[in-house]
């Protein structure tokens, strides 16, 4: 498996991940595509969180019925008929999301979608799922994340992102498990620390994409809980493989708000999104999205798929 050009000075470390022809880039066109807090708090027009639940509720009905029962009318009934489709080889409109479906099961037949994460933050949504004919077995099939903008009701924008599952991985998670427990069960979060967590961990991952490792002392739980193919848990081992992959050491770009690129960085990030203890970033300059866990103020699991 190749690692994946999600940090642009590690350009020349191997595992490298290009995309292919047939994949999207999340928020290619910045302008149009991002919507992080830049634009309004989490949660700012939707203090109750309503909303979100809603849309979260419409988008998982794509994953157990559309998908795992084959009802390719529920998807005429949940998308909007002039959804904006970033999956190129496909067209809008809910006829392209039957057909990117139709081609997950082609190409693994018996598929069945399993959701490990899900997120909703102002009008978007994000999955994070294991397709595969076996799916108690992790190491099979493809690791998928989906972005979907919802609208009155229905999902009117897509990007996607596709990897093949590795065999077995440096850490030994999965892709997709949970590793972190909490010591007396998972808090319930209140949309202001939903926030706050989504500005931390954006800043921090801009700070390491520009070349700062330091920031792993500061940001990162020494536990740390990987499931890149790659890399195995702790800190010491991703500042290892990141120094040892630093081709001009980069620039550490100084400590943003986690919306505007940090002054002397180059890092951009498209959408960001906060749920719960997960801080979700897809970037704009590669076809990957990251999954970072932030509990008690530190970076303690992370997840990422990055196009094959």
């Amino acid at each position: 498996m190749k690692y994946r050009k999600t940090l642009p000075w590690l350009a020349a470390v191997a595992f490298l991940a290009t995309a292919c022809g047939g994949t999207s880039a999340t928020g290619t066109d910045a302008s149009s595509t991002t919507s992080s807090a830049a634009d309004a708090p989490s949660g700012a027009d939707d203090p109750s969180g309503a909303e979100e639940k809603r849309n979260k509720a419409l988008v998982l009905r794509l994953y157990t019925e559309a998908f795992n029962k084959g009802r390719t009318g529920v998807v005429k009934e949940l998308v909007a008929a002039d959804l904006v489709q970033h999956e190129k080889s496909v067209p809008g409109g809910a006829e392209g999301q039957v057909e990117l479906f139709k081609r997950v099961k082609a190409k693994i037949p018996g598929a069945v979608a399993t959701v490990k994460h899900v997120a909703a933050d102002r009008d978007l949504v994000a999955v994070h799922w294991h397709a595969s004919a076996t799916p108690a077995k992790e190491a099979t099939g493809q690791a998928k994340v989906d972005l979907y903008r919802v609208r009155d009701g229905r999902v009117a924008e897509h990007w996607g992102v596709t990897q093949t599952v590795p065999a077995k991985t440096a850490s030994g998670n999965s892709l997709f498990n949970d590793v972190y427990r909490y010591p007396q069960g998972a808090p319930t979060l209140s949309e202001e620390q939903e926030e706050k967590n989504r500005k931390f961990a954006v800043s921090a991952y801009r700070r390491l994409s520009d070349g700062d490792v330091n920031v792993i002392d500061e940001r990162w739980d020494s536990r740390y809980y990987q499931h890149n193919p790659a890399i195995t848990n702790g800190t010491a081992p991703l500042k290892q493989f990141l120094q040892q992959g630093a081709q001009d050491g980069g620039s550490s770009g100084g400590d943003s708000d986690g919306d505007a690129p940090a002054a002397g960085g180059g890092t951009r990030f498209g959408h960001t999104l906060a749920d719960g203890d997960l801080v979700w970033v897809f970037s704009s300059d590669y076809v990957v999205a990251d999954l970072f866990r932030v509990v008690d103020g530190k970076i303690i699991e992370h997840w990422d798929v990055a196009a094959d």
